[in-house]
């Protein structure tokens, strides 16, 4: 099993180290630096105007809470921090981010963390496990922050591409989507589907119940749907919205009521600047993003994408598939060995054991959340 989870890894991280790899090639691009030492602490004048180019991977061109947010850092600075806001990856794509943050070119970023599993495997592998327990969104971002405060390895994991977490959001819940509706109820009745993971641990499961699995950019996703070169991914319910997909699925498999996956967007901002602000402005993007209904309002245009997503589902009569109890026991159980895959895999990689902390204590976290 252990062969083939890296055999099945090594496809989507091959695919994501070329886009690496082509981003550290280019003249603007820095290799990773390590990570600093601190950076100019001292107080900047109070008259001094910051640049801020922000990076917004979403799949939509804009997002009405989330421009508002960004617009609050900027009339709540007195236009001490002149925002310019690139959407959709206008400025920087998935692949490059990292590094790009690293060098600057974007000082605030959103990371879609699926992308980066083997390069931030701490802040980007442990908590979106399937099935880790997770329900409410908002819950799972506090999470995130709770374990980024508990665990400096995973600010020093950050720290090697000259970046910090600020705050975290979802995009709910994963879950099985078809162009038909030939149902699908267990692992076995994948077979011979053709079928974008867009999650890694996926893979293997594909493997076993021969399914093949293919990483399709997601901006080529619709027409590989309609030219059925696949019939089906697995993914967020906005997805489908923010990539034109309605009107071609036909089949969706609910695979958990609080999702087998979640998927993290992690701001994040590049440290050299954080560390450039006066404290009254550090403390003020905490504030727009962590500690004053951040959280919410980045899940508030997510949710009422959902919301219109499953409505119009229904009322073109899609097949919503909800599974039985013993029906989604059988998905746990056959994904619940990446659990141990990764944490071995992580921890061997690193040399320590902090990627077992990290999941006992997520685990300890959602019981006490949720009893």
């Amino acid at each position: 099993m252990k062969k083939r989870i890296l055999r099945a890894s090594g496809i989507i991280l091959a695919i994501m180290l070329l886009g690496v790899m082509a981003a550290s090639c280019g003249p603007s691009q820095p290799s990773a630096p390590s990570a600093p030492a601190g950076g100019d602490t001292s107080p900047a004048p109070a008259s001094q105007v910051f640049d801020v180019p922000i990076n917004v991977t979403l799949g939509e061109p804009v997002s009405p809470s989330w421009a508002q947010l960004f617009e609050d850092l900027r009339t709540r600075s007195d236009g001490r921090l002149n925002v310019t806001v690139y959407w959709s990856q206008a400025l920087l794509p998935i692949p490059e981010i990292p590094r790009g943050v690293a060098a600057g070119t974007a000082v605030f970023s959103n990371l879609p963390t699926p992308n980066y599993p083997d390069i931030l495997p701490l802040n980007c592998r442990i908590l979106q496990l399937p099935y880790m327990g997770l329900r409410d969104p908002v819950d799972s971002a506090e999470i995130y922050m709770q374990l980024y405060d508990e665990f400096p390895q995973m600010a020093e994991e950050m720290a090697q591409f000259n970046m910090m977490a600020i705050a975290a959001t979802t995009l709910g819940v994963y879950d099985l989507h078809f162009v038909d509706k030939n149902e699908v109820r267990v692992p076995a009745d994948l077979n011979g589907r053709q079928i974008v993971p867009y999650k890694l641990e996926f893979l293997p499961l594909l493997e076993k119940y021969n399914a093949a699995g293919a990483y399709i950019p997601p901006g080529q996703i619709y027409e590989s749907l309609e030219r059925a070169v696949v019939d089906g991914y697995v993914n967020n319910w906005a997805f489908k919205g923010w990539f034109g997909l309605s009107d071609l699925i036909e089949q969706s498999v609910r695979l958990d009521d609080y999702g087998a996956f979640h998927e993290f967007n992690i701001l994040v901002m590049n440290l050299d600047f954080y560390n450039s602000l006066p404290a009254d402005l550090q403390q003020l993007f905490r504030d727009v993003f962590r500690t004053e209904r951040g959280f919410e309002r980045m899940w508030e245009d997510t949710a009422n994408l959902v919301a219109r997503e499953i409505a119009y589902a229904q009322e073109k009569g899609n097949l919503f598939v909800d599974l039985t109890p013993a029906e989604r026991q059988i998905w746990r159980d056959e994904l619940y060995y990446t659990h141990t895959d990764a944490l071995e895999e992580v921890n061997s990689a690193r040399n320590d054991n902090v990627a077992t902390q990290i999941y006992d204590r997520i685990n300890e976290i959602v019981a006490e959340k949720y009893g």
